[in-house]
């Protein structure tokens, strides 16, 4: 099947179209790969058994792979398919072209998906001692169909060898270089295109726009009116960048594990891992590399911060793995992980604690906290479900998580106002009273928000709806202009 011409077929087109057809799975009939998904939920469950992966990997790729499928399964239900892959093969299969399953997935795996999708006459997968991959899977293949006896669809480089010995060749979901390549070592090859990743779609698994929750950092600052010394604004502009790298490396590894129940989730199921636009691999690398950067700015920022960093760091973690299932406890954990950014933002400028500053945070934010869980509870309630995917909440705890969230919403105000009437904010402002304007204005936001939320109109995520809304733009407006002229003080005349 080697030649130094080739000619495109167009997708979907084949030239030959009678010789069995053989699909790979992983990054073709999938956009995922099968081995790294459960890899990933092995160790979601089996956090403590990780040590054991090593001694896996030592019995061979196989063995690994089914000592995985042993532990864990897949749901093929929710798994992302290539559509154009998928339509092909079933467009064939309508024809009466003989179709196979033929992948380096353990054989479980692989007879899930095959009967998931009903269109297969037959799976050859890795199982025992025999990785069905390269030279193993061409030698499968020539053994059942003979050389030139089958046409095959992969997409990666280990493929070349399945290629060699098959009359019709389709490749798909690869880089453009493995393409060109396929093309001037094979005559005839049919190319199903995946789009490329780009830059938007890594900044959307980095969810850079929850960036602005780290502008609590600056916050003592601003209340301890220290804008004017520009080495502690630097100091906190680089503890900004650090905590938000390593949030954003935590948000990678949270979608890593929650993948099954986003991909069950109308709106959460398109994001980029759980929708497949990037790889489980790629969401490894860029953890890596955002907690690289990360603790790299740590070294020139107060030891202090570096800790209170990695206490976020681990509480982040420990929400991931377990907290977020138990009831209330993760709503007080994500309260928690907000103030949390408050007292970094202290350690950072070495002020002294605040006892009002924290209890605000702590109150507002569980509030937010359960506004988020009300609003995904909302969309249960519309899809007529029971539960919600990946958390402990069911239908019935709606009324008390709308309570509870109202509650610790106008308790934060309550703070807000003693916290006004007290001693160190009449020695801190010229006047103080102008202060007492804040209130109503979170008096009404807060309400508002709740408002919305019970009306199913609110986004699941509270901080993206405030970063979108007019109304909170505003009252922040209002509530910075209130500060600034009780800071400067006003003539009665």
């Amino acid at each position: 099947m080697t030649g130094e011409k080739n000619s495109e077929v167009h997708e979907g087109e084949s030239s030959i179209g009678t010789l069995p057809l053989c699909v790979d799975l992983d990054g073709t009939l999938l956009k995922t790969d099968s081995l790294h998904e459960l890899l990933v939920k092995f160790i979601k469950y089996n956090l403590w058994s990780i040590f054991k992966l090593p001694f896996w990997v030592l019995e061979g790729k196989a063995a690994f792979k089914s000592q995985l499928a042993e532990r864990v399964s897949l749901a093929p239900h929710l798994l992302p398919y290539n559509e154009k892959v998928l339509d092909f093969v079933r467009q064939e299969k309508e024809k009466g072209r003989e179709v196979y399953l033929c992948t380096g997935a353990n054989i479980s795996v692989a007879q899930d998906i095959a009967r998931h999708i009903d269109l297969f006459d037959g799976v050859i997968a890795s199982q025992d001692a025999k990785n069905i991959t390269g030279g193993n899977k061409a030698g499968e293949l020539v053994e059942r169909f003979g050389v030139d006896g089958y046409a095959y669809i992969g997409n990666h480089h280990v493929d070349f060898p399945v290629w060699e010995s098959a009359g019709e060749v389709l490749v798909t979901g690869a880089s453009k270089r493995l393409v060109e390549k396929t093309k001037r070592r094979f005559e005839n090859v049919t190319v199903f295109e995946r789009d490329e990743i780009n830059l938007k779609v890594v900044l959307k698994a980095a969810r850079v726009h929850q960036w602005v929750k780290n502008a609590l950092l600056f916050v003592p600052l601003l209340l301890d009116h220290k804008l004017a010394n520009m080495g502690l604004v630097l100091a906190t502009l680089l503890g900004f960048l650090s905590f938000s790298l390593m949030a954003s490396a935590t948000y990678v590894i949270n979608d890593l594990l929650d993948l099954e129940a986003d991909r069950a989730h109308p709106k959460k199921s398109k994001r980029p891992f759980a929708s497949g636009e990037l790889s489980v691999a790629t969401g490894f690398g860029m953890a890596l590399l955002f907690f690289s950067i990360s603790f790299f700015l740590l070294f020139f920022l107060p030891p202090l911060f570096a800790f209170v960093a990695l206490v976020y760091l681990v509480s982040t973690l420990i929400y991931s793995f377990h907290i977020k299932t138990m009831v209330i406890l993760d709503a007080c954990l994500l309260a928690g992980l907000f103030t949390i950014r408050v007292i970094g933002g202290t350690v950072l400028i070495d002020a002294n604690w605040s006892f009002w500053l924290l209890a605000f945070s702590m109150f507002f934010f569980l509030s937010l906290a359960f506004t988020k869980r009300a609003s995904e509870l909302n969309g249960l309630i519309e899809r007529k479900g029971k539960s919600t995917a990946g958390r402990g909440y069911i239908v019935e705890d709606m009324a008390l998580v709308v309570s509870m969230g109202v509650s610790s919403g106008y308790i934060a105000v309550l703070v807000v106002a003693f916290y006004i009437n007290s001693d160190k904010v009449k020695g801190m402002y010229a006047s103080p009273e102008v202060l007492w304007l804040i209130c109503p204005l979170l008096l009404y936001w807060v309400g508002r928000m709740w408002m919305k939320t019970v009306r199913g109109e609110m986004n699941e995520d509270p901080i993206v709806f405030a970063i979108k809304d007019r109304i909170s733009h505003l009252t922040a407006v209002v509530s910075t202009v209130a500060v600034v002229i009780a800071s400067i003080g006003i003539s009665y005349g």
